[in-house]
């Protein structure tokens, strides 16, 4: 069902919109609207880091997907659970997938309230493309909700037959799953920039670079918001070093 969000064609799903500071070039200032702007593009990164989150939760729904632990050093690690659950693992998919959707329908929640609120303020100008954001947030909404809702209900017999399992592995969220697939976009680039495929391995920096940034407006665990901080700060020095020699 994950599927369904592939290819979703986002006004901020370019090339090179992988960050807030790039997305923040494509915001011309409008005259004397500059909170306009910042809140315009502010709605822009949620729906790219939206989009990335159901790509995730796409490709956790794939029956063919292996799994693979990802060792990291830092403190957003998933739980180690593989062993008991391998026989669950259909189950499993639906459960990571839900507490992904779950997040997105956070994420795009505060986004409509914080749009209506500033339209309100007249802070945001209801522009054309102001509305057509607006209309994308509230249809992921919607359709976020409905992921939810099937995956509830494809998981409450499950929920109430493995209770102490799921009692273990409360520690899973949707947090340390973005998190994780960051952390194997970041290696899987490694490899890329290894064999030369430079153009690859730098589309990979900036995807995994937009979810740590993502990933730092609801993390408050400060061990982790440096641990994000200091990834970020490597990403980003590959990025420069790598797009400093393309462009050479």
């Amino acid at each position: 069902m994950g599927s369904r969000w592939v290819g979703h064609n986002f006004a901020t799903n370019n090339d090179n919109n992988f960050s807030r500071r790039s997305l923040l070039t494509l915001c011309p200032p409008l005259p004397f609207q500059q909170e306009h702007t910042d809140i315009l593009c502010s709605l822009r990164f949620t729906l790219a880091f939206v989009h990335y989150v159901m790509e995730l939760a796409a490709i956790k729904g794939s029956a063919n997907e292996m799994s693979s632990s990802v060792a990291s050093e830092y403190q957003l690690q998933e739980s180690v659970v593989a062993d008991q659950i391998s026989l669950l693992s259909k189950e499993w998919s639906y459960a990571e997938q839900l507490v992904l959707y779950l997040k997105v329908a956070e994420l795009l929640s505060a986004g409509l309230q914080m749009a209506i609120d500033q339209i309100r303020a007249g802070k945001l100008c209801l522009s054309s493309t102001v509305k057509q954001i607006v209309r994308k947030l509230n249809d992921l909404y919607k359709s976020s909700v409905t992921s939810c809702h099937h995956l509830n209900l494809r998981l409450q017999r499950w929920f109430m037959d493995k209770q102490k399992l799921m009692d273990r592995i409360n520690s899973i969220t949707a947090e340390k799953l973005i998190f994780s697939h960051a952390v194997q976009m970041v290696q899987a680039a490694a490899l890329d920039e290894m064999f030369h495929h430079r153009e690859d391995c730098v589309q990979r920096y900036q995807k995994a670079l937009l979810l740590m940034e993502g990933l730092l407006n609801f993390i408050t665990e400060q061990g982790d918001v440096e641990n994000i901080n200091k990834c970020k700060m490597c990403i980003e020095r590959r990025l420069s070093s790598l797009l400093t020699g393309i462009c050479a």
